[in-house]
């Protein structure tokens, strides 16, 4: 797909652009998606990528035109539609193969900037990326204007604008004490980091607080095991990593802590549903229905579909 990226009142005049300029642009745009791509795939931005999913993170540069008010440089990138969709299975998240670097960009930006979208889509570490994107404007009147030619909203962006996503951290919900249960499904030390997988298929990414439980844990790699830690948010409320505390083998009763830690609301809950193609109540399915003639598997699932 092709792209814009349009400097407008830039300092160096009509059709000019400084070649620092263009590095610092280049590397923080490739920065944004790469830590966007991650939180779709694993829940989390400041995890490690995979060498094979690099490829996926390639922009051209096609071309360079100069307008009335400054400078446009043209883009292209692919979409992810090879990129293997063994992500969150409790989570739909084929719309990710439609999306290309540049529009999961300007995806994130419109997250951070416009009301009424899925904040779920950004987390701590991606705010500060979107931040330091402040770094490139040269006064108060540059404009850098992100569009894929009119086939969806683009995105302004200004010295001012970008300012106004700071406000993003006052809306992260404190961290709270969580027990979660699950099997450990991957492990990094470099990153001191791994993935829990509960029984409900949901994966939660796990931050050990020493070094030292890291290693303490791993001959718990493939085995159930009951994590004690806080849980930090999204600015959506969902849950974006665990902070290791503590660990023990699971005792009676710990599948009770299979559930991934959340603090949306009743209404966000509702919004991510609805976007997700879902009902906005799944008491529909059962009122008016319940008791009838449903096998006990048939009520289980309807039961589920209120959690």
């Amino acid at each position: 797909m092709n792209y814009d990226i349009k400097i407008e009142n830039n300092r160096e005049g009509r059709g000019r652009l400084e070649l620092d300029r263009i590095g610092f642009l280049a590397k923080q745009l490739k920065s944004i998606s790469k830590k966007a791509l991650l939180l779709q795939m694993f829940g989390y931005s400041k995890v490690s990528l995979p060498r094979k999913y690099n490829k996926y993170l390639n922009v051209y540069l096609t071309g360079q035109q100069q307008n009335d008010h400054g400078v446009a440089l043209n883009l292209g990138a692919d979409n992810f539609s090879g990129i293997e969709l063994q992500l969150d299975a409790f989570r739909d998240k084929t719309q990710l193969h439609d999306l290309t670097p540049i529009s999961l960009i300007i995806s994130t930006f419109r997250a951070a900037l416009e009301e009424g979208e899925d904040m779920n889509l950004l987390d701590e570490p991606l705010i500060d990326e979107l931040i330091h994107f402040k770094k490139f404007f040269q006064s108060d009147e540059e404009t850098v204007i992100l569009s894929n030619r009119g086939s969806i909203p683009e995105v302004r962006l200004t010295n001012r604008i970008i300012g106004q996503i700071e406000h993003l951290y006052k809306s992260i919900p404190d961290p709270q004490k969580t027990i979660i249960n699950g099997v450990i499904d991957e492990m990094k030390f470099s990153k001191k980091q791994l993935v829990l997988l509960t029984a409900e298929k949901e994966r939660v990414v796990v931050m050990p607080k020493a070094g030292t439980v890291l290693h303490e844990v791993s001959d718990f790699f493939g085995k159930e095991i009951t994590l004690t830690g806080m849980a930090h948010f999204k600015p959506g409320g969902q849950l974006s990593y665990v902070e290791l505390e503590s660990f023990a083998q699971p005792s009676k009763g710990d599948h009770f802590f299979s559930k991934k830690p959340s603090k949306m609301g009743v209404q966000q809950q509702i919004a991510m549903q609805l976007r997700e193609g879902k009902k906005a109540n799944p008491l529909d399915d059962i009122i008016g229905k319940w008791p009838g003639d449903e096998t006990d598997e048939e009520f289980d699932e309807m039961m589920k579909l209120l959690d």
